[in-house]
């Protein structure tokens, strides 16, 4: 009996050593196998994806026609943001919420870049299509190498702006002037020759004969 018990155990010993074996095998495999490093969160290709988009964005096109006082009003609130104590791309987010079209799109995607970590060179290439932007951008630029305050440049940059927009209006005014005036003129002008410059031509050529 005893050794009838025995045999059973040895062979149960014998069927279960190769499972055992294969499964430390197995483990020692995955210990030692070398693992992949994982991706930080800047190489993920979502974010890259994201990246690409918006600098694919920024290509150059034809700069839409902007009044320069919708400009100076975006500009004079990004100087409040920044005097207020926020950060570049906390101003530009602010700015992009409030602003107008086509002036928004412009904030928004330097909002994005800046968000992303771009450099503020790429991140503000786009602007320099706009007028009045343009300066804005290289201003901004100029101030994270050198450290120049911003605020002081902008609030220069909104009433040059504004100068501008009132220059332009006069001139406009003034050829509105010209353009209403001539019609009248070339109605009143062969009246007064007529009632006015014939009859003095005709007395007088009768005076003389």
């Amino acid at each position: 009996m005893n050794y009838s018990i025995i045999a059973l155990i040895l062979i149960a010993a014998t069927c279960w050593m190769p499972s055992a074996t294969s499964n430390t095998a197995s483990r020692v495999d995955r210990i030692l196998s070398p693992k992949t490093p994982r991706a930080g969160p800047e190489e993920t290709p979502a974010k890259q994806g994201k990246l690409q988009l918006l600098l694919s964005k920024v290509s150059p096109q034809n700069s839409p026609s902007v009044d320069p006082l919708v400009i100076a009003d975006d500009i004079e609130l990004f100087v409040a943001c920044v005097r207020a104590g926020l950060s570049v791309q906390q101003a530009t987010s602010a700015v992009s919420i409030v602003a107008d079209e086509p002036t928004a799109t412009y904030w928004k995607q330097v909002n994005s870049l800046l968000a992303l970590g771009v450099e503020p060179e790429r991140a503000w290439v786009h602007m320099r299509q706009l007028p009045g932007l343009q300066e804005l951008a290289r201003l901004v630029t100029m101030s994270e190498h050198s450290g120049a305050a911003i605020a002081s440049g902008c609030q220069r940059l909104v009433e040059t702006l504004r100068s501008d927009a009132t220059s332009n209006a006069i001139a406009k005014a003034e050829r509105a002037g010209v353009f209403i005036s001539l019609p009248l003129a070339m109605c009143f002008l062969p009246a007064f020759i007529v009632l006015g410059l014939v009859p003095v031509v005709i007395s007088l050529g009768a005076q003389l004969l």
